[in-house]
């Protein structure tokens, strides 16, 4: 992974999707910024702010100057993103 690449998880400890991204995130070795969302999802402005939704997990990478948006670790780009 390029080192300039930052990845900030936003997500609920209880979401198995969430687990499964933080699982994902991890195996490939990633570091990532952890940012834990109110359960209810009315409550999760900022998670809205970042991607225009309210559901979880969202992952968000930096790169190059620009900001890149995952609804899920399964998203072809986010791989090719990452180099993994």
């Amino acid at each position: 992974m390029d080192n300039k690449a930052t990845i900030t998880l936003y997500g609920v400890n209880w979401c198995p999707w969430v687990r499964r991204a933080k699982s994902w995130l991890e195996g490939n070795g990633l570091p990532y910024k952890w940012v834990q969302v109110p359960d209810a999802q009315w409550e999760r402005r900022e998670v809205v702010e970042v991607s225009g939704q309210m559901e979880v997990p969202v992952i968000v990478v930096e790169r190059d100057g620009k900001r890149h948006v995952f609804l899920e670790e399964t998203h072809p780009e986010l791989a090719t993103l990452l180099e993994v």
